[in-house]
């Protein structure tokens, strides 16, 4: 049996996981920039004017809470801008959607020996289309999203949720997130966690931390599996 690389033996020692669970938005896809655009259409439409703490409040958040934000600060109701998000989010998202490198491999490795979820504060009809646009829907046996718990991210909600589906105790799960949000949820529902933070972006807390799901050593902790 192969060994596990150094970083990942001091992170996880022998544990190794019985299923993973993936984020979508920044960490497979990059639907981050779809999102952006209309988002900025939202708010440039509405006329509302952003403060500079409101990005950390819209990354990795629900469509719900930004839309609240966003009536907020244009003077709008939240009904009308989350209107507006859906469908501009809808006609940026037709363009079509780029893999984050890397992405494709790491699925397709994993799940060759385990099963996989994915975890995303979308609401579930826009995260299946993303994950079949973005040719990854087929690694993904169990789906959980914003509007299959009682609370999305950061609340563990949706992390217990896939763990659970995928017939897992918590404990026996990995993560893999970008946001401080979503590393949050997933450390709080019990999982261990990998954290890959989009360039710019602070590293939340997580038992390692990688730049790139392109990591040489990720490949060959997976193949330790």
């Amino acid at each position: 049996m192969s060994t596990a690389p150094d970083r990942f033996a001091r992170a996880f020692g022998d544990w190794t996981p019985r299923a993973v669970v993936f984020d979508c938005d920044g960490l497979l896809l990059d639907t981050e920039s779809v999102w952006q655009r209309a988002q900025d259409t939202v708010v440039a439409a509405r006329g509302a004017v952003l403060e500079p703490e409101d990005d950390a409040v819209l990354h990795g958040s629900t469509i719900e809470v930004a839309a609240e934000l966003i009536a907020r600060r244009s003077g709008h109701t939240v009904e009308e801008v989350l209107a507006d998000l859906h469908r501009e989010f809808d006609h940026e998202l037709s363009g079509g959607v780029r893999t984050l490198p890397g992405a494709a491999e790491v699925l397709r490795a994993a799940a060759a020996r385990v099963p996989l979820g994915c975890a995303s504060n979308s609401w579930l009809e826009a995260l299946d289309h993303k994950l079949v646009a973005g040719g990854l829907r087929e690694h993904f046996t169990v789906l959980e999203a914003s509007d299959t718990v009682e609370n999305p991210k950061p609340a563990p909600d949706m992390y217990a949720a896939a763990a659970r589906a995928l017939g897992q105790r918590p404990e026996d799960c990995l993560a893999l997130e970008d946001s401080g949000t979503g590393a949050r949820a997933a450390r709080d529902a019990g999982l261990r966690l990998i954290a890959v933070p989009a360039p710019g972006h602070p590293v939340p807390p997580a038992d390692l931390a990688l730049t790139s799901l392109t990591d040489p050593e990720l490949a060959a902790w997976i193949a330790t599996w």
